[in-house]
């Protein structure tokens, strides 16, 4: 899984790949980050970096933007250079509105629509058994010239269900370096969520997905409490796309 450079000097933690990781590595799937956020390594070294090292599958996931769709093809030139190019697969709120797209610019085999850590799981499987790929919702992929677009996967309704993100896997030394409003220069930051979703249809916003699931303050709390005594993390932030919900909450 590729964590790439914004340009940032500390970066944010990438949440969303680190869900990814954890229900992988739930499924004993070998898991590897790939740190150019870290790094600052050019494009040009993932290249070399997959041409050292055998992979199966290798994954992108880009927020929309115009940044962001440079990034990914500058990223897609990287891959699929490689002289044992993997199964490349691609996501995020960037190729999910528009995966034909993405896919005949990108080069890569298959775009993961939505959310998708149900949707990875199904489709290493597939790859795994050589099922067809019909047969995984929430994708679309080539077929020759074609780009076959599958029906949607439903949504995890209990998020609580999902693992933690993988912090292990990360430099947690390096995220827990990223600056907030009112934190202290001595204070250690970290990001979570607390919910996914949002109710409102703001006419500025694309919405991907209907609803809004919130997760249980114990799950929330549980893990504050384990950035606390694990990473130090002395300042949370929430980066959920609605955390204001209701008075309630």
């Amino acid at each position: 899984l590729v964590v790439y450079d914004n340009g940032s000097y500390i970066h944010d933690f990438p949440l969303g790949i680190a869900y990814l990781a954890a229900v992988l590595r739930k499924e004993k799937f070998d898991v590897t980050i790939y740190h150019q956020d870290l790094t600052h390594e050019p494009d040009e070294h993932l290249t070399a970096f997959l041409n050292q090292n055998r992979f199966d599958v290798v994954g992108v996931g880009v927020i929309g933007g115009y940044y962001q769709y440079r990034k990914i093809l500058s990223l897609s030139r990287a891959i699929n250079q490689s002289t044992s190019r993997p199964f490349y697969l691609i996501g995020g709120h960037g190729p999910s509105p528009e995966p034909e797209f993405f896919l005949r610019k990108t080069g890569a085999d298959v775009a993961v629509i939505g959310e998708g850590e149900r949707t990875i799981i199904e489709l290493l499987k597939a790859l795994g058994g050589r099922q067809p790929l019909k047969t995984v919702k929430g994708i679309a992929y080539r077929e020759g010239d074609q780009v076959i677009i599958n029906e949607r996967q439903p949504l995890i309704e209990d998020i609580d269900q999902i693992p933690l993100p993988a912090y292990d896997l990360f430099p947690m030394e390096y995220y827990r370096l990223l600056r907030a409003s009112h934190c202290t220069s001595t204070d250690f930051v970290a990001r979570i969520l607390s919910g996914r979703g949002c109710t409102f249809q703001c006419n500025f916003c694309y919405r991907m997905d209907k609803g809004f699931r919130p997760r249980s303050s114990a799950a929330i709390i549980d893990e504050i409490k384990m950035l606390q005594k694990e990473y130090g993390i002395t300042y949370v932030g929430f980066v959920d796309e609605l955390l204001m919900s209701s008075v309630e909450r």
